[in-house]
This record gives C-alpha cells, structure tokens and sequence, in this order.
C-alpha cells in the first residue's frame, strides 16, 4: 500500500517493533501480503486491521457478510481476468457505479485498469485480504492462499520455559459457505513454506539467449538480482534445465509436497503446479523433508513416487538426486533432477552449494522487503 503499513500499526500501538520483524519475514517466505502475515502470527485481528485502514484511508470497509451476497448476475458479467490480476471482487451495480472490494483501495492503476475496461465509475471499499480469497474461491475457484497456515488466534511468540510448555500447533483457515472464519488446529511440523504464485508459472518462465554461458558465476549474479520468489525459481529451473535431463522444483506446503516448477528436455513441464503429494505417505520427498538431507537412487515403486515419474515423463529405473532447502531452520522446498549416478554423484557438492545461494537469495529478499515495508 501507499500507506506504510508497518509504520501505522507502530504508531497506533497496534503491534510491537518485535512483532512487525517477525512478520516481515513471515511475509517474505510465504509469499503473502504484510497485513495478512501480522493477521495470520495472530499480532492483529483482521476487522481491526480494516477498520483502521478504512478510517486512515476514507474508504468504507465491508466483510463476509457483504460478500457472501454479491448477485450471481454480476459475478458472471465481470471480467474474470480482473478479478484474477488485480485480486478484487465486484460487489454491486448501481447504474454506472461499480462498488468494488479490494485490499489495497490506494492502488489507483488497478481502479483506473477496471474502469476503463468496464466503463463504470469504480468505487473502492476495502476488505480483509483473507475473506477476498474466501471470495475468489467461492466466486471463481481461484487459489489464493487459503491453505496458509497461521498461529493459534491469541497465541504470541515467547521465549524461554514458557516457550517450550506451549502446544506445538498452529491453526489452518477454512470457511464455511457464508464466508465464516473456521480455523482447524494442526501440529507446528505441517507448517508449510510459501504460496504459490497465482498466475500460470509458463507466463514468466523464460530461458536465458546465451544459455550455453550459464555458468555458476552468472548464476550467483541472478540469485542476487532476485526481485521476487519467482524469480529465484526461474534462476533455479533454467540452471537444472540446461545442466540435467530432468529438474524438478516442489514447495512444501502444510502436509504437502506442490509442484513449483519443472522441467524436462529442455521444455517446461506444462500443469506441474497442479502436483500434490502427501507427506505422510511414503516417497522420496517425504524422505528428504524428513531426514533433511538428500536422497539419491531410483525411485521404490509408490503411488507417490509414482505420480512425480509421470509427471516429468521418466522411467522407473531412472537416477535421481534430491536436495532439501532449509531456511528458518526448516524444509520449505525440495529440488530433484536427473542423471546418471555418476554424474549425480560427481555434481552433488555443486548442487548443494547451489542450494544454499537459493536460500541465501530468499534471505536477501527478506531484507529487501523490509527495507521498503517499514
């Protein structure tokens, strides 16, 4: 937003110096918006959080109940491909008066995109981040991020014997069909890494010209040119793609294993977003996530295994190498690729310095977020 939200909740007294550090990170490495990771690490309530905003900002707030009840007619008419860039949801129609929720009603390009392309006057009201995705979803069945985890609702990082008395759970949102917030308690290890970029990942996958020149040098130079966590696995995809028969990203996500990226042959892997493999059944990625180290060989025959053979086209017997990335002291991705054993054995230190730049690129956007958040 405009509206330097970290500086706000400081002033208001809303939240902590602690706590905004704490949810800058969580913002960074789960892919979300700041108001959600401070909703969401339970610093601040989000009715609150809108109200504040709709207060500073002059602009009406609206909730579930609003948006539960937005006519069939104009869910239909309005462009869905707005509503997917732009993350808004049309509320009503009144004439040429468009009444529209957003999370952020200070971005005057997006109010100013939609009326052009709908001729209506756009009047903005803010929303809570967390019931616009309850929206997509019900609305348009886009995923935008209601399978992120969050800490136990009045729950606060503490220290010490405290610390270490607290139950080791967090709490995962779901909704009923008006739009209520359900949260379901699970354990802390589920907790996942990231949410993954809505847009289709073929969009912005893009092979370097002089591919036969990316070397490990150049590759360091666009881990620290990173402007986003895509970007990060573009750099990761392209290396394995020209390095490896096959190279496979995956995001652990809850009690999942979601397919990132991928790449076989040189020609992205079209749907490899759409994989999901569950951790507590055996496979590789379990074994890796587990360990938390890496796991070389042919795949023993699993239903999960299985489905990741398929999904990059590879025959049973095939050589793989995979390697977990840890950052925050946990596994938030594994990377797996292709070869011979002996080529796999020979490069597996180049991989896992390969792995640790990755993390340190994540680390780097952190801090990069928090210089422009605060």
């Amino acid at each position: 937003m405009a509206l330097k939200l970290g500086q706000l909740l400081l002033k208001e007294k809303m939240i902590t110096p602690e706590q905004l550090e704490e949810a800058l990170k969580n913002q960074m490495v789960y892919g979300i918006r700041l108001g959600s990771s401070l909703v969401e690490m339970g610093y601040v309530d989000e009715q609150a959080l809108a109200r504040l905003l709709s207060v500073k900002l002059g602009v009406p707030c609206v909730g579930r109940k609003e948006l539960a009840a937005i006519p069939t007619q104009l869910i239909e008419s309005f462009p869905r491909n707005l509503v997917k860039a732009h993350h808004v949801v049309p509320l009503r129609l009144e004439g040429k008066r468009l009444s529209l929720a957003m999370t952020d009603p200070t971005d005057f390009k997006a109010i100013e995109e939609i009326g052009f392309v709908t001729g209506y006057v756009v009047v903005p009201y803010i929303a809570p981040d967390v019931q616009i995705s309850w929206a997509l979803a019900k609305y348009y069945r886009l995923s935008s991020g209601l399978t992120r985890y969050q800490m136990v609702a009045g729950q606060r990082p503490q220290k010490g014997a405290a610390a270490a008395a607290q139950p080791a759970t967090i709490t995962m949102p779901s909704f009923s069909e008006s739009g209520e917030l359900l949260n379901v308690t699970i354990p802390v290890e589920f907790e996942g890494f990231a949410q993954l970029h809505d847009d289709d990942p073929d969009e912005f996958y893009c092979l370097p010209e002089d591919v036969s020149r990316y070397t490990i040098d150049r590759l360091s130079l666009d881990f620290a040119a990173a402007r986003s966590r895509d970007d990060v696995a573009n750099v990761f995809i392209n290396y394995l793609g020209q390095e490896f028969t096959a190279g496979a990203l995956f995001i652990v996500r809850g009690n999942s294993a979601v397919g990132w990226r991928a790449i076989t042959g040189g020609t992205m892997v079209s749907g490899f977003a759409e994989l999901s493999l569950l951790l507590s059944k055996p496979s590789l990625l379990r074994d890796v996530v587990e360990s938390r180290s890496f796991s070389m060989g042919s795949l023993i025959s699993t239903p999960e295994n299985r489905q990741i053979l398929k999904a990059l086209n590879i025959r049973p017997e095939t050589s793989l190498l995979a390697l977990p990335v840890i950052m925050l002291n946990k596994v938030v991705a594994v990377v797996l690729v292709t070869a011979d054993m002996d080529a796999l054995g020979r490069r597996l230190a180049e991989l896992q310095k390969l792995v640790r730049k990755a993390s340190l690129a994540f680390e780097m956007l952190i801090i990069k977020n928090k210089i422009l958040m605060t």
